[in-house]
């Protein structure tokens, strides 16, 4: 079974990549070590933080819906 945490880590990861932008850079504009920012790709944050899924939403362009799973909507 898939879960919103997997979802949302592959989704960053995959946006990321799109846009060609780096671990380092989503990790400087988020305030967040660079390590954490794999942990989400990796689906290691259980305890998902809305105010950082917006952050990174923003960075890549995205709604924060899609990144979590709960639409297909992207924008």
């Amino acid at each position: 079974m898939i879960t919103n945490n997997d979802v949302l880590g592959s989704r960053i990861k995959r946006r990321r990549e799109e846009l060609g932008i780096s671990v380092a850079e989503i990790a400087e504009e988020t305030g967040l070590s660079k390590a954490t920012i794999h942990r989400y790709e990796n689906g290691e944050i259980k305890k998902l933080k809305r105010p950082v899924i917006d952050a990174i939403a923003d960075i890549l362009k995205i709604s924060p819906d899609w990144l979590i799973g709960t639409t297909d909507e992207r924008q």
